[in-house]
C-alpha cells in the first residue's frame, strides 16, 4: 500500500525550511538545493509541492502575514480602544525572539514585494487589514475619550511607519532598537494622542 503523504505538512516542512535559510543566510541562501536539504527532502522532491522558488519564497511571505495576524487576533481577545492599538502594534513589533525572526525574514523579502505582484497584494492586504484594525480601534478611543482631536488616518499611517521602521531597525541596530526601547516609543506615541 503507497504511503499517504499529507502535501499540506510537506509545504509548511519546506517553507519552515526557507524561513530558516533566509533568517539565518539571507535571501540568496535560499536556492532549491539548499530549501530540500535542510527541509530533509531530495532538491527534485520539491516540484511536487511547489513550482520552483518563487512560489516558495511567495508562500513564506503569505505565512508571514498569517501568523502575525493570528498572534494578534489571540492577544486581542476582547480588547478595545487603545488597549487594542497598543496590542496589535506590539503583535508586529520585533520584541521578542520570535517576532525578530519573522522580521528578518519580512525583510529579506520586501524587495521581491516591490516588483513580484503576488507578493505586493499579500503586503497590501495585510498593510490595509491593519489600517482597518487601527482605524476602529482609535475610533473607540475617540468615543471613550481616551485620545484627543487627532487625524485617525494620519495616525495610521503613523503608526504603520513606526511599526515598519522597528522591524527595520530591529534587525539591522537591534542593540539600539532594542524591545525595551520599541515599547517605550510605542508608549511615549499613544500617551501623546
Amino acid at each position: 500500500m503507497p504511503k499517504l503523504v499529507d502535501h499540506d505538512e510537506r509545504r509548511r516542512s519546506i517553507t519552515a525550511a526557507a524561513w530558516r535559510l533566509i533568517a539565518a543566510r539571507g535571501i540568496d541562501a535560499a536556492n532549491m538545493r539548499d530549501i530540500a536539504a535542510e527541509a530533509g527532502y531530495t532538491n527534485g522532491a520539491l516540484s511536487h509541492y511547489f513550482a520552483g522558488k518563487d512560489e516558495i519564497l511567495r508562500t513564506s511571505y503569505e505565512h508571514i502575514s498569517e501568523v502575525t495576524d493570528r498572534r494578534i487576533r489571540e492577544a486581542l481577545g476582547d480588547a478595545t480602544g487603545l488597549d487594542a492599538l497598543r496590542i496589535l502594534c506590539r503583535e508586529v513589533m520585533p520584541t521578542n525572539e520570535e517576532k525578530l525572526l519573522e522580521a528578518r525574514i519580512a525583510a529579506s523579502l520586501w524587495p521581491r514585494a516591490m516588483y513580484d505582484e503576488q507578493m505586493a497584494a499579500t503586503n497590501r492586504q495585510t498593510m490595509d487589514n491593519w489600517r482597518e484594525q487601527m482605524a476602529i480601534f482609535l475610533e473607540q478611543a475617540r468615543e471613550e475619550g481616551t485620545v484627543g482631536d487627532i487625524d485617525v488616518s494620519i495616525v495610521v499611517e503613523q503608526l504603520l511607519n513606526m511599526m515598519m521602521g522597528m522591524q527595520i531597525l530591529g534587525v539591522l541596530t537591534p542593540g539600539e532598537t532594542s524591545s525595551e526601547r520599541q515599547l517605550e516609543m510605542l508608549e511615549q506615541f499613544v500617551a501623546a494622542l
